[in-house]
C-alpha cells in the first residue's frame, strides 16, 4: 500500500519550500500525494494533485508535511514540520504547539535548540535533513543568463533588495531615498517584496520601475538570487538562504549575525557597502561560510530526498509510536477549530 502525504500550505511563500518534495514523491511509485491550502495560499489554490481541506479526513493522509507552526490536530497522520525559513531569531521559530511528531531541523544550530527543547517536551522527534526549498537554487553561477531571463545587462552589476515586511523591522521606509538617489548609478535592481508588504511601500518603489530597476512578479526568489551579484536586506532570512552562493550580502540593522555581511545603520553607508562588496566579494567569505554550515551546510541538492527517507525510516523503526502522548493544550486546540472551521470533522 501506497504512503500518503499531504502537503499544507497556508502562504503563498510556502508553495516554494515544499514543491521539490512534490518533486520527488512524483518519481516514488510507493507513494502519493496531495497538496490542501488554508489561509493566504487559497489566493492561488492548491496545486495539481489537490485537495479540499474538507477532503482531508477521507482521504486519511499517513504524513502531513507543513512549512508553518499551525495544522489541524484532528487530521490523521504524523505531523513533520519543515519550516517557513532560516531566521531562527525570529519570534516562534522555537515555539512548541504540542501538534507535531516531527521536526525536520535545516542544519546544526536548530538540530542543537530542539533537542534542548526535547528534553522538556519529549513528546516529538528531531532529524537533520536540510530545507527542502533550496534544493532549487543552483550553485553553478548562473548569473548572465538570469539577468538576460530579467531583461538586465549580464555585464553590470545587479543588486538584489529583498527587505523584510514586518513594520518595525523593515529597512524600505529608512532606505527609499539612497536607493532612488542610486538609480543614477551603474547599478542595476531587482526589487522583490515579502507577500505580506505593505502596499503603500510596495507601490512607492515601484516608482523607480525602469530598465535598471526591475520588480519581477514571482513568490520564487531563487532566481532572483540566482541573478544577483549582492543581497541589500535587513532582518529578513532570504540573508541565509543567500549564503549558499557564497556572494556580498549588505544589511540594513540586522538584529543577528551582524557578521554575515556589511551591516550598516545609516542609509548614507549604503553606496560605500555596496562599492566595498564589489571591489572585495571574497573579503567575508570565510564568515559567510562558517555561519553557513551552522544553519544549513548542505550544498547536495537532496534535502527533500532526505526529509522523505528520514521520515519512512522513523516510521519503520517504529520511532513515532513510541512517542509519549502529546499534552491537552486545550487553548491550542480551540484556536485551531476557529480558523480551519473548513477543515473540522463533521
Amino acid at each position: 500500500m501506497k504512503s500518503r502525504y499531504l502537503l499544507f500550505v497556508t502562504q503563498t511563500y510556502s508553495f516554494s519550500i515544499l514543491e521539490p518534495v512534490a518533486d520527488v514523491l512524483r518519481t516514488d511509485p510507493e507513494s502519493e500525494f496531495r497538496w490542501t491550502v488554508a489561509g493566504r495560499a487559497r489566493q492561488e489554490g492548491p496545486p495539481d494533485p489537490g485537495l479540499e481541506l474538507s477532503a482531508v479526513m477521507d482521504w486519511n493522509p499517513d504524513f502531513i508535511l507543513v512549512p508553518g507552526n499551525v495544522v489541524p490536530y484532528w487530521w490523521p497522520g504524523r505531523k513533520i514540520q519543515v519550516f517557513h525559513g532560516l531566521g531562527e531569531e525570529k519570534k516562534g521559530h522555537y515555539r512548541i504547539t504540542g501538534f507535531f511528531d516531527l521536526y525536520c531541523t535545516p542544519g546544526p544550530h536548530v538540530t542543537r535548540t530542539f533537542l534542548e527543547l526535547r528534553k522538556h517536551h519529549p513528546y516529538f522527534l528531531v532529524a537533520e535533513t536540510g530545507w527542502p526549498k533550496l534544493d532549487r537554487l543552483h550553485l553553478t553561477d548562473l548569473r548572465p543568463r538570469r539577468k538576460r531571463e530579467l531583461g538586465l545587462d549580464p555585464d553590470q552589476p545587479v543588486i538584489l533588495y529583498a527587505p523584510t515586511f514586518s513594520p518595525k523591522l523593515t529597512s524600505a521606509p529608512d532606505l527609499f531615498p539612497e536607493i532612488q538617489r542610486l538609480q543614477e548609478k551603474e547599478y542595476q535592481w531587482i526589487i522583490k517584496f515579502h507577500p505580506l508588504m505593505n502596499a503603500d511601500w510596495i507601490r512607492t518603489y515601484q516608482t523607480l520601475a525602469s530598465s535598471r530597476c526591475v520588480f519581477p512578479s514571482t513568490d520564487d526568489i531563487l532566481p532572483l538570487m540566482e541573478a544577483a551579484d549582492i543581497l541589500v536586506t535587513d532582518t529578513s532570512s532570504v540573508a541565509y538562504e543567500f549564503l549558499l552562493l557564497d556572494r556580498p550580502i549588505v544589511t540594513f540593522r540586522a538584529r543577528a549575525r551582524q557578521e554575515k555581511g556589511i551591516d550598516i545603520s545609516l542609509p548614507e553607508d549604503l553606496e560605500g557597502a555596496i562599492t566595498r562588496s564589489l571591489l572585495d566579494p571574497e573579503e567575508l567569505a570565510s564568515v559567510r561560510r562558517e555561519i553557513r554550515e551552522e544553519l544549513h551546510p548542505y550544498l547536495d541538492g537532496a534535502s527533500s530526498r532526505r526529509l522523505l527517507d528520514t521520515i519512512r525510516r522513523l516510521q519503520h523503526s517504529g520511532a513515532f509510536t513510541a512517542l509519549p502522548k502529546k499534552p491537552a493544550n486545550w487553548w491550542r486546540k480551540w484556536q485551531l477549530r476557529r480558523w480551519f472551521r473548513d477543515a473540522r470533522p463533521v
